[in-house]
């Protein structure tokens, strides 16, 4: 056993005097972190959260049809910022073209709608993700609902309606009513950082392991290090399990580094099963390891290393939700998640995490990734080889 521990110390230390390997081990994961967090941002955006909107009105701030149309939308939970010509930055700081949702109204609406004249209302909205068809519907949801109290008005205070006080309107019962009750347990589908963190943890830990672990590896048999040391005294599965546990402590270094600044920089929250994710991505990182070994053991040419593992763990990735919440994919995606190692780690991850899953739920997760570990570990034995024919 000493002399595993003595091969895997240092073929951990070889492989980290790469200035590339640091770069990649320390750096990138974070320039992931933050660029796929900030761009997946909206990805699960559906009710529940309060969304700013932007409105340029010219006109009389007590003008009662805007009024009316403000209280509709702020019901919709929308934080509203008015601009005008008089106030051109909202608290010196934002412009009306800052935001990515506005609304243009126009002057004089109380005058237009009495004299029963076409009212246009313009609305703009930019890079909204997947929810921009959502906000349409609730700006629309609160312009009809304005036309709606304009018809009661005109109804139940006929001899006055063009006063247009819609105090009585909004104080006016409901004559049906929505009974809401829970029917089961809400699933917030993570996005943002919440996503990308695990997400792209997932995908480093095995792009590291396939590429610098492998290329290390590789190296090793064209100079002919590993010839020599099959000449030690050492046998060939002290020296198997000594490189694999030496690929293994440099994916842990990545895993224990990728939640360590997860928690600090991005705000992650590894939830009350952390111990249980963090055994679950060891397992996942043992994996990874032995096909690293399994990929420098077979690669004929360092293009293969830099070309076929990329490919791989990109394609992996995409497909089993490590860029983007798998939920929100095609149901066929899903399906094929399930048969993708990635899919079922990011599967286990969003059960733990975010789901609500208890360590019952992800049992079979885990009993999938140990006989990966162990089926790359057979593949790293089957196909150890010492050098480059």
């Amino acid at each position: 056993m000493s002399k595993i521990w003595l091969i895997a110390q240092k073929d951990f230390v070889y492989t980290l005097k790469d200035k590339s390997v640091l770069v990649w081990l320390f750096i990138m994961p974070l320039v992931f972190f933050a660029f796929i967090g900030s761009t997946t941002q909206g990805f699960s955006s559906g009710s529940g959260n309060k969304s700013t909107l932007a409105i340029w009105y010219e006109g009389d701030a007590e003008d009662s049809v805007f009024k009316q149309i403000k209280y509709r939308l702020e019901a919709e939970d929308y934080n509203l910022r008015l601009f005008s010509p008089e106030q051109l930055l909202y608290k010196e700081k934002w412009s009306f073209e800052d935001y990515d949702r506005q609304l243009w109204i126009p002057v004089e609406l109380q005058q237009q709608v009495v004299d029963g004249e076409q009212v246009e209302i313009k609305y703009l909205i930019e890079s909204d993700g997947m929810g921009g068809d959502y906000h349409q519907f609730k700006i629309n949801k609160a312009i009809y609902q304005t036309l709606g109290d304009l018809l009661i008005l005109k109804k139940t205070e006929a001899a006055d309606w063009k006063k247009l006080d819609f105090t009585s309107v909004n104080e006016m019962p409901r004559m049906i009513e929505l009974d809401i009750s829970k029917a089961g347990k809400q699933e917030t589908i993570p996005n943002g950082y919440e996503q990308a963190v695990p997400g792209i943890l997932v995908m480093f830990i095995m792009m590291i392991a396939l590429t610098s672990g492998a290329l290390a590896l590789f190296q090793e048999r064209k100079t002919g290090v590993l010839r020599r040391l099959s000449a030690a005294p050492i046998t060939r599965r002290e020296l198997i399990f000594g490189k694999w546990l030496g690929k293994w402590l440099l994916t842990i270094c990545q895993l224990i580094y990728g939640m360590i600044m997860g928690a600090l920089l991005f705000k992650i929250h590894w939830g009350e099963h952390w111990l249980m994710i963090f055994i679950l991505l060891m397992s996942w990182s043992a994996a990874c390891a032995g096909f690293s070994i399994f990929m420098g053991s077979v690669a004929k040419n360092e293009g293969q290393i830099g070309g076929i593992p990329v490919i791989v763990s990109m394609l992996l990735a995409a497909l089993g939700g490590c860029w983007w919440p798998i939920e929100v994919a095609p149901e066929w995606m899903q399906q094929l998640a399930m048969f993708l190692p990635t899919g079922w780690v990011m599967d286990a991850l969003h059960e733990l995490m975010y789901f609500g899953g208890t360590i019952a739920d992800v049992f079979f997760h885990q009993l999938a990734l140990y006989s990966l570990a162990l089926l790359a570990l057979v593949l790293a034995f089957t196909k150890f080889n010492h050098e480059v024919k």
